[in-house]
């Protein structure tokens, strides 16, 4: 054995069977016959023998992948973690385990690797199975939980990286977070790349309480645009909807309740009726004294030829005026 996981020399073994392309299930479970206790946590008790092995599983899936990487073999390394979590479960690992520690160390493994849509799957399962978002041990501080963690990396990646697809991926994570806290469905809840390919019928908005109307136009000292809102926007298609919100964030929903929503087909003219091409992502900097804003940029090709853009005013004006606009090209 080359790595030292944290714990005993068995559960190490137990461990390093993951650290595998194809884990060898067979192994795993003799090790386990041998007297390994799977709901084992590690000198720090901020680790456990699944959360251990779901990172040496990834960790070593990248080191023999060199990028692009197909989907297939991304939905596929997603379908072998799920494996790996059942294959715990149905070997004893308590997912409420350590007052629910257990299962909240799993999702915050997890959020270390979501840098694919696929990994939304596998933190699905881990909620559907009874994990829960809390603090990673008894020692731990109260905001380190995999909640607080996913919310700081999508402003991270962001605010400082530009990394926009990854924060929009971070996003879409967030929401299952937050409808699993609700307690409510977070199945149809996925990355905005699962929009591609999908025929617009409509677009319905949230109404705008403080706005007469859901568009409307700013004239500040350093931000003129037209088509500004701070509504919720759905671009629904067939059994669900692209979404996004004032912050020009990207996430996919289920169909929403149109009876409380304003429909604003019309001021999408050219998309409504195509079909959703791709999407890219740019940012725009802006400099005020000492400090530096991205203003992230999104843009939506549609399979007629035409495109929409989305930006935000983050840093040419305060948080009280903050919207998102988009323009029609």
């Amino acid at each position: 054995m080359e790595i030292d996981y944290g714990f005993g020399n068995l559960e190490n073994c137990l461990v390093e069977v993951f650290h595998s392309d194809s884990p060898d299930m067979n192994e795993a479970k003799k090790i386990i016959d041998s007297g390994v206790d799977v709901n084992t946590l590690n000198d720090y008790r901020d680790e456990n023998l699944l959360s251990e092995s779901l990172r040496a599983y990834d960790s070593f899936y990248f080191s023999i992948r060199s990028e692009p990487y197909e989907s297939s073999s991304l939905e596929n390394k997603a379908n072998v973690m799920c494996e790996i979590i059942d294959f715990f479960v149905s070997h004893g690992f308590d997912i409420n385990g350590f007052g629910g520690c257990l299962g909240a160390q799993c999702l915050y493994a997890l959020s270390f690797m979501t840098y694919d849509r696929y990994m939304l799957k596998v933190t699905k399962h881990l909620f559907d199975i009874g994990a829960k978002n809390r603090t990673i041990s008894d020692r731990a501080d109260e905001d380190e939980t995999p909640w607080e963690h996913v919310e700081a990396e999508r402003h991270y990646l962001d605010c400082c990286e530009g990394e926009h697809s990854l924060g929009n991926l971070y996003e879409a994570l967030y929401r299952i977070y937050e409808a699993a806290d609700k307690g409510d469905s977070y199945d149809y809840i996925d990355s905005y790349e699962c929009a591609v390919g999908k025929k617009i019928i409509k677009v319905l908005a949230s109404p705008n309480n403080d706005k007469p109307s859901i568009f409307y136009s700013m004239d500040l000292p350093t931000f003129k645009k037209e088509n500004c809102f701070t509504s919720d926007l759905y671009f629904v298609y067939d059994r669900g909807a692209l979404r996004t919100t004032q912050f020009a964030d990207f996430w996919v929903d289920a169909t929403p309740d149109e009876s409380e929503l304003v429909d604003v087909s019309e001021c999408f003219p050219s998309i409504v009726g195509s079909e959703i091409k791709s999407f890219s992502f740019s940012n725009r900097a802006v400099h005020k004294e000492s400090t530096t804003y991205t203003q992230p940029i999104t843009k939506i090709e549609m399979e007629s030829g035409e495109c929409i853009r989305f930006s935000i005013n983050f840093g040419d004006v305060e948080d009280k005026d903050r919207v998102a606009f988009f323009e029609l090209m």
